[in-house]
């Protein structure tokens, strides 16, 4: 055969068009070949050579082989590679140079003293001032609040025609000197005298006389039997502009002056507890329905403009309570209360025990006085309700229980703290103090103990003060009244001009009238509301827990870059990330004793 084709040669660098076609299907069957056998080459290749760098897989095996110090630093380069807090991942590489580390670990190291005194700003002021008082959004009219009981108290606590004070003391003080021709007094003059001596000045009771402890109505019985009679001192009233009898506003009260008269105030039985009904204090009985007002929720809904404690409908002497008061001269004593003739009045909130001692104001004879009301209310929002009482400064009603009061009050607290506290120190208690049927009550030759106790206690409540004046909130003591969270204070502006009652009662009925007056004594006094709206103050949160979350996270964020998900991986690489690297560590030790038994065994 020869060796020459019969079929005509195609030069090389040329292709006929028939072979074109075929060409092209041959080069892209080699190109699929070629990529299906670079893809079995890198398949194999991931099965002999992990993805991880040098580095990472040096640590896996630091992890699963080294020894316990080895593991324990992979595990945190290992956290400081992953993690996503800033400046860490500079910390963890191993072969950045020593001061480019230094560099990062002072950078870090600072931010976190910082972050972490600001951090301690916050806390301070959402754990030490975690309340704010400011004033609410909207003002209060006056008909959502009660109109302020009012406590009325003589000076006169003895009527001279009655019963002398000033010459039985003086008696008593002849006699126990030996004057001549003094006689001693009767049992029932010594009696009377020591019942008006203990409402009498302090210091008049130099004499030591009868027993230490009395009953509690004995002395109340005494001192209404010789004090001013009502009818002789209420001599009319008008309420909201409309005359009323006194007898049918005005009821008897039990203070430390004594028998008092107050107006609008709550009865005993809605003010004390079962345990501190006693006779001593009940007085009348109510023929009203029950209170439909307490002073964290005020009125309710039903309430209507006649409802009780009494309310106004807006400001002006003539939407208030007007008062003609009298005494006779010739009952004035100038000894038990010094020269000082008139009365004593209290503004006090409904419920509360009036106090009259340490804070009153005077109403003179012979002048007219004007009391215009300001209230001062200071409400806590609920949001304070979760706060600690010491932390907020103030108890809700239902935090704080008295034992003798159904209502507390920074008042009554005081009051039944006073009360406690004498009884301990003079195993009895003055007869205006709240007690129950089994407490003594002291007489007369116990009044140096019981006032005696009132000062320690004022200076026993100083010196515990006195440990916690640095701090921003007041201190823990041994009473730890702090004030009501929901509290109504009447502030009052006084002004008075004289009150010639005499001209009057000439020009209105004669001169018979007059001389009938003479050695009669009277004031005029007329209370009611300054505006008719007023500002209320709020205690409300000055960091709440949000606050106070958001704060802290956005100085975290701001000095590390640390989020929630950040704290989250941390606590993921000290437990469960920790726990599954141990479990592959003991699992791959096991792997390698079996291996070495197996070797050893053939």
């Amino acid at each position: 055969m020869s060796s020459n084709s019969t079929q005509p040669q195609t030069p090389s660098g040329e292709l006929g068009p028939e072979a074109k076609p075929r060409f092209s299907a041959l080069a892209a069957s080699n190109q699929w070949k070629r990529a299906a056998l670079m893809a079995k080459t890198v398949s194999a290749f991931k099965e002999t050579i992990s993805d991880d760098s040098d580095e990472e897989v040096d640590t896996k095996r630091q992890i699963k082989y080294g020894s316990g110090l080895q593991a324990a630093k992979a595990i945190i380069h290992e956290y400081c590679d992953y993690s996503t807090i800033h400046g860490i991942r500079y910390l963890g590489e191993q072969k950045r140079p020593w001061l480019e580390r230094l560099f990062w670990v002072s950078v870090f190291m600072l931010s976190i003293f910082t972050c972490a005194k600001l951090t301690m700003n916050i806390w301070d002021k959402w754990n030490n001032n975690p309340v704010i008082v400011s004033f609410a959004e909207k003002s209060t009219p006056v008909w959502q609040i009660p109109f302020p009981a009012v406590t009325v108290c003589s000076e006169t606590k003895s009527r001279q025609t009655v019963f002398n004070y000033t010459d039985t003391y003086w008696q008593i003080r002849d006699f126990r000197n030996n004057v001549s021709n003094v006689e001693d007094l009767t049992v029932a003059e010594k009696a009377t005298y020591e019942a008006v001596t203990q409402v009498c000045d302090a210091h008049l009771n130099d004499i030591e006389m009868g027993p230490k402890v009395k009953k509690g109505i004995d002395i109340i019985d005494a001192l209404s039997e010789v004090g001013p009679q009502f009818s002789d001192t209420y001599l009319d009233c008008k309420w909201r502009n409309l005359p009323v009898k006194c007898n049918e506003i005005f009821h008897k009260f039990v203070t430390e002056d004594g028998v008092c008269y107050s107006f609008n105030s709550l009865s005993p039985a809605e003010i004390f507890r079962a345990e501190g009904i006693i006779p001593d204090f009940i007085f009348r009985e109510e023929n009203r329905l029950a209170t439909e007002w307490n002073v964290e929720d005020g009125y309710s809904i039903s309430a209507n403009t006649e409802t009780y404690p009494n309310r106004v409908l807006g400001p002006g002497a003539k939407a208030g309570l007007y008062m003609f008061l009298g005494g006779a001269e010739v009952d004035f004593d100038d000894i038990c209360r010094g020269p000082v003739q008139g009365f004593k009045i209290l503004l006090h909130t409904p419920g509360e025990v009036a106090q009259v001692s340490k804070q009153y104001f005077r109403v003179p004879f012979d002048q007219e006085v004007l009391i215009s009301i300001r209230p001062k209310i200071i409400t806590t929002s609920d949001g304070l309700k979760h706060y600690e009482p010491h932390r907020r400064q103030c108890y809700f009603q239902k935090e704080r229980y008295l034992r003798y009061f159904n209502i507390y009050s920074q008042s009554n607290c005081e009051l039944e703290c006073l009360a406690n506290f004498t009884l301990a120190k003079c195993g009895c208690i003055k007869f205006s103090m709240p007690r129950n049927t089994n407490m003594p009550v002291c007489g007369a030759a116990n009044m140096k103990c019981y006032d005696g106790a009132e000062d320690e206690l004022l200076l026993k409540e100083f010196n515990q003060g006195q440990t916690s004046s640095g701090d921003n909130h007041r201190g823990k003591t041994d009473c730890n009244c702090l004030p009501s969270c929901t509290s109504i204070a009447y502030e009052a502006e006084i002004s008075q001009a004289d009150f010639d009652y005499k001209a009057i009662a000439q020009h209105a009925k004669g001169d018979n009238a007059a001389d009938e007056k003479e050695g009669l004594k009277m004031a005029r006094v007329s209370i009611f509301f300054k505006e008719a709206q007023f500002l209320t103050s709020r205690r409300s949160e000055l960091y709440g827990t949000t606050d106070f979350l958001a704060n802290c996270g956005g100085l975290l964020g701001l000095f590390m870059g640390v989020s929630t998900l950040s704290i989250v991986e941390l606590v993921y690489f000290c437990t469960v990330r920790l726990i599954s690297n141990l479990r592959m560590r003991r699992k791959t030790r096991r792997e390698i004793l079996h291996a070495a038994q197996a070797n050893k065994e053939a």
